[in-house]
């Protein structure tokens, strides 16, 4: 008889059923958590009830990897098992949990842990409307305590809400000074050709890429950070555009958001069609990026020396005041 595959709720219903039997002692609390984008995503709170902070599972992830299977049975095997030794791993690491602890407790270390990141701000309503962050273009830049990871599974950053500033006693521009320090410091920008970018992910040299492909007839850049995650934040950065100007050999360039993680950028003398990249950047927006990764649906325009500019956009687009968009406390 075929296997049968079980639907959603009852993977998420059987998987709590296997906690409980390999915690009998821990409580479970099913929540919804609000990303970017609006994106709605199921996590699972295990909470050793002797331990102050507990892991929170994605478990949309791991249904994602359940439903993907071609055999069910071995991948709820799979699936337990990782789970069994995230929690595991999470209440032994004691020192990993004692930075998750501070960070949670009275953020009085948030000075050391605080890094920002950019997120998409049109029809981002309910992820913003409890979270102080400043306006940059059509985006929004929003404020987090970097975690060391625990395992993989594991929450590892804690986005700064209203009611965390007002516990940390912190104005914006404070918040904001202190989150761009560490950023720069912790996530230094990295601008590499796309070609670079191709031939590391395929294993071969660049130089043979270019000559396979034809690689250096278009010379497109990827600008990100060290880690490759929320590394679209790099514009941000005071000296990144005009390296991306002397990466190019250009004066001006066009950058388009390819995620929140990393931006694409071309030369401006190419004579490319604006309405062409942007109609680019929605397609990818739409098939290739997830909902809580998008950034923003426009291509932006830098000439050196100046400011970033949205293309096609008046000051009055670019300039919106930060009272009307920055959260009542």
């Amino acid at each position: 008889m075929p296997e049968q595959k079980l639907t959603k709720e009852e993977f998420f219903r059987k998987l709590e059923e296997q906690i409980h039997e390999d915690f009998p002692d821990y409580e479970l609390r099913r929540q919804e958590v609000t990303k970017s984008s609006n994106t709605v995503k199921n996590c699972l709170v295990v909470r050793d009830p002797s331990n102050e902070v507990a892991p929170s599972l994605r478990i949309d992830d791991y249904w994602s990897d359940y439903k993907d299977a071609v055999d069910y049975e071995a991948a709820e095997k799979r699936i337990f098992s990782q789970v069994k030794e995230c929690i595991t791993q999470a209440y032994l690491d004691s020192d990993k949990l004692g930075i998750a602890r501070k960070a949670m407790d009275a953020m009085s270390n948030w000075r050391e842990h605080l890094q920002c990141s950019l997120v998409i701000r049109d029809g981002n309503d309910r992820f913003l409307e409890d979270k102080p962050f400043k306006p940059f273009l059509d985006m929004a830049k929003i404020y987090y305590i970097a975690v060391d990871d625990l395992v993989e599974g594991h929450v590892s950053r804690i986005t700064i809400t209203n009611e965390h500033m007002a516990s940390m006693g912190c104005t914006l521009d404070e918040l904001d000074a202190a989150a761009m320090a560490n950023t720069l410091k912790e996530n230094p920008a990295e601008v590499a050709s796309m070609s670079k970018v191709l031939s590391d992910l395929i294993g071969i040299p660049e130089e043979q890429f270019e000559a396979e492909f034809g690689a250096a007839e278009l010379p497109m850049y990827v600008v990100t950070n060290r880690t490759k995650c929320d590394g679209a934040a790099v514009i941000l950065y005071h000296d990144v555009l005009e390296k991306i100007c002397d990466a190019l050999h250009s004066d001006d360039f066009y950058l388009l958001p390819s995620s929140r993680h990393e931006c694409i950028c071309v030369p401006a003398g190419l004579d490319k069609d604006v309405d062409a990249l942007r109609r680019m950047v929605h397609e990818v927006n739409m098939t290739q990026v997830p909902p809580e990764d998008l950034l923003s649906e426009n291509v932006y325009y830098y000439e050196r020396g100046q400011e970033l500019q949205i293309c096609g956009a008046g000051p009055e687009l670019e300039e919106e005041p930060e009272e009307e968009f920055v959260p009542v406390m």
